[in-house]
């Protein structure tokens, strides 16, 4: 039975991986993509974060009492209240740590890519990725000073 559920618990860990390939070309440069390039390719499996679940949101048309056909009572708007300056600051060190976080990785990565709306991704040309890579310095500059 532990030979079975550690079989299971291997099998599941695998499910929640993302796919990166590793290749080797033939000057001995070591290369990581989401798709295989070339001969000798390693698979591996890294670990992604799962996204954070969310509460439905009940919308009017399925609510009982626009079934039932009366109209709704009608709520006055909550009034949006001025965030305090311990709620600023929060704000202000979590979006700085995002900032540092999104320039680390535009440095470290030789390729940038965008998604496109079919799912494919076109990689930026050298001069959008030294954009890229200056509106993240100016963001954290902007962030974290």
């Amino acid at each position: 039975m532990r030979i079975f559920l550690a079989m299971l618990a291997l099998f599941c860990a695998s499910l929640w991986g993302g796919e990166v390939y590793r290749s080797v070309d033939a000057a001995g440069n070591v290369s990581y993509s989401d798709r295989p390039q070339g001969s000798n390719v390693e698979k591996i499996y890294v670990a992604v974060p799962r996204a954070a679940a969310r509460t439905p949101v009940r919308s009017s048309a399925t609510s009982p009492v626009a079934q039932a056909g009366t109209a709704p009572e009608p709520q006055a708007e909550p009034q949006p209240s001025e965030p305090t300056a311990s709620e600023r600051a929060e704000e202000r060190a979590q979006n700085c740590s995002i900032a540092r976080e999104r320039l680390e990785r535009y440095m470290a990565s030789r390729r940038l890519y965008r998604s496109l709306p079919d799912g494919e991704r076109e990689y930026l040309t050298d001069a959008e990725i030294d954009e890229a890579r200056a509106k993240a310095a100016a963001d954290v500059e902007t962030w974290c000073a």
